[in-house]
């Protein structure tokens, strides 16, 4: 599957003027390689397991400065291009420095791929050639390209917020800071989306340009260093919860940190703690697919998870060709769903084992202090006693570990990335999202979108499923860029093999699922129901025990009837909450939905492609790929609402 282990990459994007100043070189070299150097020490680790990819437009000055330290830091290189090669080329020949020409050729040799911008609407090669507005088009169009796939921006610019021309540094740095307007994204869904909005690093730039407000080389504040600025180091923030809570319990309004920011600095300040959240899933996600590939059953694990998307439901056999077909189509994103399905499962597994211990050991805790208190030994009641201070002990310390490891949002994050990845393999085998058209090498590649998949994925916030439409969409720009496509049409294997095996797979998934959730909850409420019923049923002996006497285990008969009384409700109330917590009943009704999708799907594809109707059926495939998403975002939301604590 390639020499290289599949990771989700690290990108960053760069803008910056083009006339830099020769006695300014030197400075702004040294200033990009320890920014280059802070990125990894601070969001990548000592793990060193996320590839980093640089984009840049290569053009003259900071473009080409920020490439040459990048590629000899040992940073992937691509490089979109806003016009064919050729044409690109006369804007710097014979350009503002000698030998621009030949360090152009040079830099593009190295770079991983160079899609080269399609023309915008109305333009064409003839119209740029002769319209400077029309050029300045491509030129925009390529600033859109690297906000658009970029987690941060490194811009060397001057900071002039006046220069607004279009395609220029400035305008660039806007739309990463503050989005894309809708003039400009010509979508309102992917105005409304803003997941290009990100950090940038400033690199104050002075330019030979007559009135540039900038004279020296110097970079502000950023990543951590800005986090801590605004909200004190690590060992303050740890009172800053607490202290709210007090105010709270007071009735007095806490103000938070950023209250006071100006705008510009809490927009800043916003920018980077998200991306701090977003850059540690990405490192945490590649540091355990480096452990789980040498672990000594993980291949074997990752390769079982691939099986499974190609194994008959109804035989269970493994269909090799069409593994093989899926593994040439898109062998790195079968690796990569293979280690995320395997991450998801292990995490599951995990989580599930906490949730039942926390309810075990609270119904434990419940019955032992109910005991201790109407025992009549007292060494009983010590014991007993210990035995609650134990459970409760326990259920903390189970609480405190899942806090800590992250189970639970593990298993949804991964859970989530494997299905989209799941979708993004079966589009790949039909020919759906290519990424590109044409030879991605050539003078004619151009990306169709920003992404299809990443574009098709519902949009979230970043405390909800971001980092999955990230991945989604550095992953497209890292594999799909790399690889030299040509767009086809779908074949008839193509179809048989996603009819049968992803949208019937996925309809006899979600039809089993369904039924076993489903199934599940009702016994467990029809359990808590009887103990419910049975309950009153202790109150004749109850009362009856009154007048007796007799002892059972240390205890008076009717503190025996007493403590059952106030146990078997509690019994009850704990399978209601564990079934509540689960959401069995609302995972049944999501897998109910999921199958219902699925069963439409499979009925409207025929059991054989009709060429005459291959368009029709390329869309419905594209349209159950992103229904399947929102779904499946649909169903991690139903997770989300319930984090994993003590059970109450």
């Amino acid at each position: 599957m390639g020499s290289q282990p599949a990771r989700v990459p690290l990108v960053i994007g760069v803008t910056g003027h083009r006339d830099l100043r020769t006695r300014d070189v030197s400075a702004l070299e040294r200033e990009v390689r320890a920014i280059i150097t802070r990125l990894r020490h601070d969001y990548i680790g000592e793990n060193n397991e996320t590839p980093l990819i640089l984009i840049s437009a290569l053009a003259e000055g900071a473009d080409r400065l920020v490439a040459r330290v990048a590629l000899a830091l040992g940073v992937h290189l691509i490089a979109p291009l806003p016009l064919p090669v050729a044409e690109y080329r006369q804007d710097f020949e014979p350009g503002l420095t000698p030998g621009a020409s030949i360090e152009f050729d040079q830099l593009l040799s190295q770079a991983a791929a160079t899609p080269v911008m399609s023309f915008t609407a109305g333009n064409s090669l003839e119209a740029v050639r002769t319209d400077s507005n029309k050029r300045a088009e491509q030129y925009r169009a390529v600033g859109l390209f690297i906000v658009q796939h970029s987690d941060v921006l490194i811009a060397l610019w001057d900071g002039n917020e006046n220069d607004n021309a279009a395609g220029g540094t400035g305008e660039v740095v806007r739309f990463k800071r503050e989005g894309l307007p809708l003039s400009v994204s010509g979508s309102a869904r992917a105005s409304l989306d803003g997941s290009e909005i990100g950090p940038v690093i400033h690199v104050v730039t002075p330019r030979n340009k007559p009135g540039s407000p900038a004279h020296d080389v110097a970079v502000p504040a950023w990543g951590t260093e800005l986090i801590k600025r605004h909200r004190g180091d690590s060992v303050g923030r740890l009172f800053d919860r607490p202290r709210e809570i007090v105010a709270k319990l007071l009735g007095r309004e806490q103000n938070s940190v950023t209250s006071t920011l100006p705008l510009h600095d809490k927009r800043d300040l916003d920018a980077w703690e998200i991306f701090n959240i977003l850059a540690r899933q990405t490192s945490e996600f590649n540091h355990e697919a480096a452990i789980l590939e040498v672990a000594a059953d993980g291949l074997l694990r990752t390769a079982n998870s691939i099986d499974n998307l190609f194994t008959d439901p109804d035989r269970d056999h493994l269909d090799g060709d069409a593994k093989q077909r899926a593994l040439k189509a898109a062998p790195r994103w079968c690796e990569l769903y293979g280690i995320a399905d395997t991450l998801a499962k292990t995490r599951q597994v995990q989580f599930r084992s906490d949730w039942r211990l926390l309810f075990v050991l609270g119904f434990l805790a419940f019955v032992f202090f109910a005991l201790s208190s109407h025992v009549s030994i007292s060494s009983a009641s010590k014991w007993l006693l210990g035995g609650y201070t134990l459970c409760v002990t326990i259920i903390f310390y189970i609480f405190i570990r899942a806090q800590s490891r992250r189970d639970q949002e593990r298993f949804l994050d991964y859970r989530a990335l494997a299905e989209a990845l799941r979708v993004a393999i079966y589009w790949n085998i039909l020919g759906i999202d290519r990424g590109w058209s044409g030879d991605a090498a050539s003078e004619n590649a151009y990306p169709d979108t920003f992404g299809t998949l990443a574009s098709c994925y519902p949009i979230k916030q970043p405390s909800e499923l971001a980092w999955i439409k990230i991945c989604l969409r550095t992953l497209e720009l890292w594999y799909n860029a790399k690889r030299n496509i040509t767009e086809q049409g779908t074949d008839p294997e193509a179809h048989a093999i996603a009819r049968r095996f992803w949208v019937f797979g996925q309809l006899s998934y979600f039809e089993r699922q369904g039924i076993q959730y489903n199934h599940r909850a009702e016994i467990l409420e029809g359990v808590a129901l009887a103990v419910l019923v049975v309950t009153p049923f202790f109150l004749v002996p109850l009362l009856l025990s009154t007048i007796g006497g007799g002892q059972f285990l240390g205890l008076r008969l009717h503190d025996v009837f007493l403590v059952a009384i106030g146990i078997l409700p509690g019994l009850a109330a704990t399978m209601t909450s564990y079934s509540e917590r689960l959401a069995l009943k609302a995972q049944a009704r999501q897998y109910d939905r999921m199958g219902m999708l699925f069963k439409r799907a499979y009925d409207l594809l025929p059991e054989i492609l009709d060429g005459s109707s291959e368009r029709y059926i390329r869309s419905l495939y594209r349209e159950l790929g992103a229904e399947a998403m929102k779904e499946n975002a649909d169903w991690v939301a139903i997770y989300r609402q319930r984090p994993i604590r003590p059970v109450q």
